[in-house]
């Protein structure tokens, strides 16, 4: 009698639920490896010689696996759970997804359905076209290597990689990205396209462009049925007339609102005018622009270029005929400011500004100078006509008589060159721009050119005629003269000579070359003339008063001239020296030799050299305007603006 090993009660009640465990477990996968069910076939074959473990159906083949049905031409089902389809194979999944290609091999194991040749997806309105598409069914995503092609309604997108999500509506681009919108065409590196929103995610190098405008980010994001874009990293936009760049550009194409924030510049091609800032808005239906925060004007020429800082800029296209005044106020934010009829961005809490009128009415060259004197060369005859008090020259020797015909032709008082000159080869022309601009700039003025410098409280540019209006205690410096007033405007006519206007309070100033001494005229107002950029004659008009040494043959400076008239005219040499002077209404005039001169005449009532308050060089113009944490590096523009500072 054989005995039998004796089994503990507690192991084999182990054993046996092992057993069971694996028996079920077996059974699980078994169900859970699903085998394709044959709903319609017109041949099914099994011949192990041709392919082995396989069951060859032909005809009008019809199946399902895993939830989807398969028809085809012809198929090959595997018993490790595979699946060759072959010609016309189509496969609907749910109630929108169908496959169509040439050849299909299914995975049941890994759910992967890889279709090759003439592969067309279909998701409702959305049609994917490759040669070879990845199609995984547990995510529902199709992949494809080998270029590819995204359709809808309104865009057609196509890449070398791609993915489509299917469920998230998501397409996205990889690798030579092309795409066509109602719009635009865009080229990019890497993009995601949501098919529902039809919104566009720039993830590389992109240009989104068409005949007029192009625009280039590298990170960002488009909406095609909007015409909006967001854009995040290396923005910028550009067409023939204007080029824009910054750290960020929101841009809305139907309304024609565009804001470019952090080191923003829009470049005014036709105008050659730069505009900076941290914060620039523009319109393209109201052509207005505006820029803040850091706010600068840069106006290049082929020699040399203006550099003008302000609180706020506002550029807009130059219409008006006729000049007017400029007037900003406190405004509401819901409310805007009308300057010469047109609508001009709201500024929050802005604060007054009192305009003085523009001198319009007196722009034309008749003055009280009688026209005989005008630019007549002076001679012994027009010496009648200065009228000078006998008795103001009681305290000099009689050879004062000699001296002041003497200091009627030589004088230290030099021309001022004219801040206008940058654009002089426009302005000159007959020919009115198709886009000229006016520039608003408000508050806190400042601008340097190497041959100029100036500020004020608020200023307007017309580039029509380069006219460039002064407001609110204007000083203007170049080489060793200042010219000052209440208001001042620059008028570049498009025949010589062009005209500066001085009005209430009007002072020039120029340094003799030793820096001590200072000629002068004041008046109530004043008008230059500018032949060749060079100031040839000046009507003091009003309270005229002036105060300049004069010069012997030798240079030597011989005495101070002080005279006073109801108006003057100075005309000026091409070297900047005083040729002839005519005190017309009431005049008064002394001589006083050097040593005569105490230090009450040196100087006329309102004297001021405001020297410390010149800009030194552009950077300057930001003085007292930057939180000393802010560094900003303008850029140096001379000539065609060159692409690398937009890049």
């Amino acid at each position: 009698m054989i005995k039998r090993p004796y089994i503990p009660g507690v192991v084999r009640i182990i054993l046996i639920g092992l057993i069971c465990l694996l028996a079920f477990s077996g059974n699980n996968q078994a169900q859970s490896r699903k085998k394709v069910e044959i709903l319609h076939c017109d041949q099914l074959l099994f011949n192990e010689n041709i392919v082995a473990n396989a069951q060859r159906l032909l005809g009008n083949v019809n199946i399902t696996v895993d939830g989807a049905l398969m028809w085809c031409d012809s198929l090959y089902s595997y018993t490790d759970n595979m699946v060759d389809a072959f010609g016309n194979v189509h496969i609907v999944r749910g109630d929108t997804l169908n496959m169509y290609a040439d050849f299909i091999h299914y995975n049941g194991d890994t759910k992967l359905a890889k279709a090759r040749r003439n592969v067309k997806l279909i998701d409702k309105k959305i049609t994917l076209t490759t040669d070879s598409l990845d199609y995984s069914m547990v995510n529902d995503l199709a992949s494809y290597n080998y270029s590819g092609t995204v359709k809808d309604s309104t865009n057609v997108l196509t890449s070398v990689v791609g993915q489509y999500y299917v469920n998230d509506k998501k397409a996205y681009f990889k690798t030579k990205v092309d795409g066509i919108t109602k719009d635009y065409k865009i080229k990019s590196d890497t993009l995601i396209y949501f098919t529902d929103s039809k919104k566009v995610f720039l993830e590389g190098p992109t240009h989104i462009f068409n005949e007029k405008d192009t625009l280039y980010a590298e990170y960002g994001w488009y909406d095609s049925m909007k015409s909006y874009a967001k854009l995040t990293k290396k923005p910028r936009i550009w067409n023939l007339k204007q080029k824009v760049k910054a750290d960020s550009i929101f841009y809305d194409k139907q309304k024609g609102e565009g804001l470019a924030m952090g080191h923003a510049r829009i470049q005014d091609i036709e105008n050659s005018i730069i505009v900076l800032g941290n914060r620039v808005q523009y319109n393209d239906l109201t052509k207005i622009a505006s820029a803040s925060d850091s706010a600068v004007l840069i106006q290049y020429s082929k020699t040399d270029s203006l550099y003008l800082h302000a609180d706020h800029l506002i550029t807009m296209p130059d219409t008006i005929p006729v000049k007017k005044p400029i007037l900003i106020s406190k405004v509401s934010p819901a409310k805007k400011i009308i300057s010469n009829k047109k609508e001009v961005p709201a500024i929050k809490n802005s604060k007054k500004m009192q305009v003085k009128p523009a001198m319009s009415d007196s722009l034309n060259t008749k003055s009280s100078t009688p026209e005989i004197l005008a630019f007549k060369p002076l001679t012994r005859d027009t010496l009648s006509t200065i009228h000078i008090k006998k008795d103001s020259l009681n305290s000099t020797a009689p050879e004062n008589e000699m001296l002041a015909e003497k200091l009627l032709k030589s004088d230290t008082l030099k021309s001022v060159e004219m801040l206008p000159d940058s654009s002089r080869t426009d302005s000159v022309t007959n020919k009115v721009k198709k886009d000229a601009r006016l520039v608003l700039a408000y508050y806190k003025v400042r601008f340097f050119r190497a041959d100029v410098q100036g500020k004020c409280d608020s200023l307007a540019y017309w580039s029509k005629d380069s006219t460039i209006q002064f407001y609110t205690d204007p000083v203007i410096w170049s080489d060793k003269n200042q010219i000052s007033a209440n208001y001042i405007e620059m008028i570049n006519r498009s025949k010589d000579p062009d005209q500066v206007l001085l009005k209430d309070d009007a002072f020039i100033i120029s340094m003799d070359d030793d820096s001590l001494r200072y000629n002068q005229i004041k008046g109530k107002s004043m008008t230059g003339y500018i032949s060749k950029n060079k100031l040839k004659k000046i009507d003091v008009d009003g309270n005229g008063q002036s105060n300049y040494y004069a010069h012997d043959d030798k240079g030597e400076i011989i005495g101070l001239n002080k005279a006073e008239s109801s108006n003057i005219t100075i005309y000026m040499n091409d070297d900047g020296k005083v040729k002839k002077i005519v005190f017309i209404k009431s005049p008064e005039g002394e001589l006083k030799p050097m040593a005569d001169i105490a230090d009450g005449d040196k100087l006329l009532p309102g004297f001021t050299w405001q020297e410390e308050l010149r800009p030194k060089n552009k950077e300057d113009i930001f003085r007292n305007a930057l939180p000393k944490s802010t560094t900003l590096t303008l850029p140096k523009v001379t000539g065609p603006v060159k692409e690398k500072i937009f890049e």
